[in-house]
């Protein structure tokens, strides 16, 4: 599990952009730029695996990444997470680059999970948490509270290794946030999850985003997960952006859906 916990620089850095963010039955509010990507490009040999890739995302937003397999996702992610450096163009959180920043703690507010979260399977829940809040200097206090947060805390003594698929991908929740992150990356966190522990994944990101005004850009091929979580959805194809939408739009997600059917019939017809 990569459930280290990335990037960060003080509200007083921000570049004062904003954007009218609608969704969970709330009213509407104006927040704050957290994330920008800056015509970021990765090249792999002649290979260009992504490409001139623009887009923000803000306080409490959650915003679907979308695209086919080999579409260019992974790559950017793992540039985001500072696991790859790009070729070009730069990423801002909080309106500071964590491209050009040697200080480590510039990143300490960006959390991911790629692929499914790891732990020691001998060690309770907690005390695998604990482990981790250690590095952080966190205190007892939030491995606690943590661990209520994300429904855990009957299990908190309960071996890792016999945690259920659902059980597994909370706590990896709960790692992401130990060190109160402003954004984290998720990707595909209701994968293998019956229909029930899936919308306790669901339930915890919008949570999130709502309550506590986290960030969340979540990686996902299920559309309808898109359509009950996220406020807008990118499109990746090829490495760059090819469609941006509004899901607050009456036939957003049609649109999305749309979107796919027509690259499909690209591919087919290639």
């Amino acid at each position: 599990m990569l459930a280290v916990v990335y990037g960060v620089c003080s509200r007083d850095s921000l570049d004062g952009r904003t954007l009218l963010i609608r969704g969970f039955g709330q009213r509407e509010h104006w927040r704050m730029e957290i994330l920008r990507v800056d015509r970021l490009s990765k090249r792999f040999g002649s290979t260009w695996a992504v490409r001139s890739l623009s887009f923000s995302i803000h306080t409490g937003e959650v915003v679907g990444f979308l695209g086919q397999n080999g579409a260019g996702k992974s790559t950017t992610i793992k540039m985001l997470c500072n696991l790859v450096r790009p070729t070009e163009g730069d990423i801002f959180l909080n309106g500071k680059s964590i491209i050009s920043s040697s200080d480590a703690r510039h990143r300490q507010k960006l959390g991911a999970i790629v692929e499914s979260p790891r732990f020691y399977p001998a060690l309770s829940g907690h005390r695998n948490l604990e482990m981790l809040a250690r590095i952080y200097g966190v205190g007892r206090d939030r491995v606690d509270a943590l661990m209520d947060q994300v429904g855990l805390s009957e299990k908190a003594s309960h071996r890792f290794g016999t945690y259920s698929m659902g059980m597994k991908q909370r706590l990896g929740l709960a790692a992401v946030l130990i060190n109160a992150p402003d954004l984290i990356i998720l990707d595909e966190p209701t994968n293998g999850l019956d229909p029930v522990g899936s919308r306790q994944i669901q339930d915890l990101i919008g949570e999130l985003a709502r309550e506590h005004h986290v960030s969340v850009l979540l990686c996902s091929h299920q559309l309808d997960e898109v359509a009950n979580l996220c406020h807008r959805a990118l499109v990746l194809h090829e490495g760059k952006l090819h469609l941006e939408m509004d899901l607050a739009e009456p036939k957003g997600i049609e649109a999305i859906k749309a979107c796919f059917d027509d690259l499909a019939r690209e591919g087919a017809a290639l």
